[in-house]
């Protein structure tokens, strides 16, 4: 399995980009940034895409992704996330007001856009990788992401606050190669953090105990730029050995 990480960061400032993994370079996690990193022959190569949930940084380049490559390609891009989310996407996005409603627009007559519903618990094949979701703690519908292969799985954890069931699947993964979880504010704002759905320095050590797995790298992500020194600084403090800070531009093979 090889990752390439497009985008890992919070919020945007010139040289910081929102989340999006690209997996061997046909499967999307998320869809935060997408077109400004990749090429259009690398796009076109694009033909599957597991969406976390719908929050803005992590589907805004699906509305790109989707328009640049529909003329080009021979079928249509694969969107997969809980109905939930693809409810959201369809009534919010693709809606013919705020961005086409690419699901009615045909190139090489197949629709452009093919929204995909994952049943809870349920894995599924997508582009070579076994891909099983669980639900995380957010204000909106967020579930993160198992992907399997035979070298392994890698647990995306998507937005969360403190949570159980995605540390379950961690947990009863088999051959755990690493962990991407999200960090998005110091501790001085654990409240705000909560109420957001998303975690501190300190909630991120107390959940690492669920998963029990101090010899499996955990890359944080997700930061909030204009915190991101304070962070930084207090994860840094935890001393947790296996605990590495996700960077846009990164790749992984395993």
């Amino acid at each position: 399995m090889d990752i390439r990480v497009l985008g890992s960061d919070g919020s945007t400032i010139p040289g910081h980009h929102t989340n999006s993994l690209l997996v061997n370079g046909s499967l999307l996690v998320d869809a935060g940034t997408v077109t400004s990193i990749l090429t259009l022959e690398e796009q076109a190569g694009v033909t599957d895409v597991v969406i976390t949930h719908a929050h803005l940084d992590h589907v805004v380049d699906l509305a790109f992704l989707v328009d640049n490559g529909f003329a080009r390609r021979r079928t249509s891009l694969r969107v997969w996330a809980p109905p939930q989310v693809l409810d959201t996407l369809h009534a919010h996005l693709f809606n013919d007001r705020i961005w086409p409603d690419f699901t009615r627009i045909h190139s090489a007559g197949v629709p452009a856009l093919d929204l995909r519903p994952l049943a809870p618990g349920k894995e599924v094949e997508i582009c070579g990788i076994r891909v099983r979701s669980a639900q995380t703690n957010h204000p909106v519908h967020t579930v993160g992401y198992a992907l399997t292969d035979r070298c392994g799985t890698v647990l995306v954890c998507g937005d969360t606050a403190t949570t159980e069931d995605i540390w379950t699947l961690g947990r009863t993964s088999a051959q755990l190669r690493m962990v991407f979880v999200e960090t998005s504010f110091p501790d001085r704002c654990a409240e705000l953090a909560v109420a957001s759905g998303h975690m501190t320095p300190a909630m991120l050590k107390t959940e690492l105990t669920k998963l029990g797995r101090d010899d499996v790298p955990i890359k944080v992500f997700h930061m909030k730029l204009q915190f991101l020194d304070e962070i930084l600084e207090e994860l840094n403090n935890l001393e947790v050995s296996h605990l590495q800070i996700l960077q846009g531009g990164e790749f992984f093979s395993f």
